[in-house]
This record gives C-alpha cells, structure tokens and sequence, in this order.
C-alpha cells in the first residue's frame, strides 16, 4: 500500500515539475501575460499615421488591445498602435470610413489577461463627432469624446464611455461607465453597470453583475438574474419594467407614476404611488426587496 502510494505521489511530483518547467519556459519566450503586467517584451510603437481624408466612421477590429479614442486641438485624426515589434495591424481608409484591424494571436495555456501595454489610439479633432464599431476579444473600450452612432461587442473587456447618442453594447464580461447617451441597449454577462444620464430609452439585460443608475427620463427596462439594481431618479413617459432574480432594487425619486411591485421573497416599501397615473412601472423580484422614496 505505502508503495503504491509513494509510486503515486512521484508521478504526481513528475507532473508539477514537468508543468512549472514549461511554465518558465513560455515565460522566456514571450507566451504568458498577465492583464496591466509585462512579464516579457515591451510593447512599442509599431504604427503612426494621420489621415486628411473625410472621416465619418470608426471601424475597430482587434484581439488583446485595449481601444482609447482621445480628443486632440488641431488637424486630422491621428491613429498609433503600440503592441509586439512583430505585430502589422491593418489601417486604411475607404469612403468615410477608417478601418483598424489589428488581431492579435490569441494566447491559449497559460494566459490570463491581454498586455497591459498592447493598445490602439485614435486622437480626433476636439468638437468633431463620429460613429463607432468595435469588435473585441480581450480589449477594453475607453471614449473621451462624443460619439454618435456606436455598437460594441467584446468578448472580455471594460467599456468607458463620455457622450453618445445611440448605442448598443454586447460583452461578455467586464464593467460598463457610460456618462450619458439618448439610447442605451446593453447585454452582459458578468459585469456591473453604471449609467449616469439617459435622455429616452435605457435597457440592460445582464446575467450577473449590480446596476447603478443616474438620471432616466423616456423609458426603462432593467433584467438581471442576479445582482442590484439603484437608480437616483426616473422620469418616465412610458410603460417600463425592472425584472431581478436575486438582488434589491432602490429607487430613489420617480416622477407621478403607478410603480406595480410584486415580491416572492422580500419587502416592498412605496412611499407614494399613484394608482390612476397614465405611466406604469412594473418592478418584479424573486428574492430581494423593493423600495421607493419618492
């Protein structure tokens, strides 16, 4: 028995050696990173171009690179990549719209985030606007400027967002800040949400992750399966619904509104509620408690 023990214990001993020396040998040759740690080689710039042409669109497509859109005094839209010296991203221009292609290898085995350094910049003349496409896996999204029209889609990465209009955002995993836009339609996964302005219509489906909302006015549908819901203040003009799993939900002020709140397990406090208002708001948790102070 003690034999057949010790025999066990030498394989499994063999096995974690032979994996810590694998470890160390993809550490040296550039294959592991760790998300806002270099454990290999610096990034650098690899490419640097200004375009005069007539700009409208944002076309982003990238794998391990975070996207920053900044804001810029003079001239024409500026666009570096800093990433590995071997990385070649495809740019270019066609009609109105910059097209930014830059997939990066996917790191399999041992990785655990994207570069931290590896990242595109788009620097644009301060009070231009634009509309924004960004397809990501492992990249986080961050706008200083206004945006127009924009759709996100990331497999895994934050998104920070100033002003936008209309914009839909699709991600698997990671926080969302948007400062205001007229529309927002968001589906995630695993992340928590913070909105602090929206002028019409906000709908967030999330699976996992807390929800904390500013100002609303137009029309609201909040789903979660598993996490809080806060709002500051609702002024709704439209039939709306808030739907929660598992999580409280806490509305600080409402305009004159019929708020119908249903609770399987939980507490439910209305201060004022106005059954005959032309605008109803159903709130609906399975466990979790449901409060108004308006």
């Amino acid at each position: 028995m003690n034999n057949a023990l010790n025999i066990v214990k030498i394989v499994l001993l063999s096995i974690i050696a032979v994996a810590l020396t694998l470890i160390l040998v993809v550490v040296l040759n550039g294959k592991f990173t760790i998300k806002g740690i270099d454990l290999y080689e610096k990034t650098s710039l690899v490419y640097e171009n200004t375009f005069t042409e007539s700009i409208n669109n944002l076309n982003i497509v990238t794998t391990n690179n975070d996207v920053k859109i900044l804001e810029k005094e003079t001239g024409n839209i500026e666009v570096k990549v800093y990433d590995k010296k071997d990385v070649k991203p495809d740019i270019y221009v066609k009609d109105d719209t910059l097209y930014i292609h830059n997939k990066d290898e996917i790191r399999l085995g041992f990785t655990f985030g994207i570069l931290g350094n590896s990242r595109i910049e788009i620097s644009v003349p301060k009070g231009t606007t634009y509309n924004l496409i960004v397809e990501g896996t492992s990249s986080d999204v961050e706008s200083q400027v206004d945006l127009q029209d924009v759709t996100i889609n990331t497999k895994s990465g934050d998104v920070n967002l100033k002003n936008t209009i209309n914009t839909v955002i699709k991600t698997t995993s990671g926080d969302m800040l948007i400062d205001s836009s007229k529309t927002l339609d968001i589906t995630t996964t695993s992340g928590d949400t913070k909105v602090l302005s929206i002028s019409k219509s906000l709908k967030v489906k999330a699976t996992s992750g807390d929800m904390l909302i500013g100002d609303v006015a137009g029309k609201l549908n909040l789903e979660t399966t598993s996490g809080d819901i806060k709002i500051n203040k609702l002024n709704l003009t439209s039939n709306s619904s808030i739907g929660v799993t598992s999580g409280d939900v806490v509305i600080n002020k409402t305009n004159d509104i019929y708020v119908d709140a249903h609770v399987v397990s939980g507490d439910t406090r209305i201060n004022t509620n106005n059954r005959k208002a032309d605008v109803e708001l159903k709130v609906k948790t399975i466990s979790g408690d449901i409060i108004v102070n308006n």
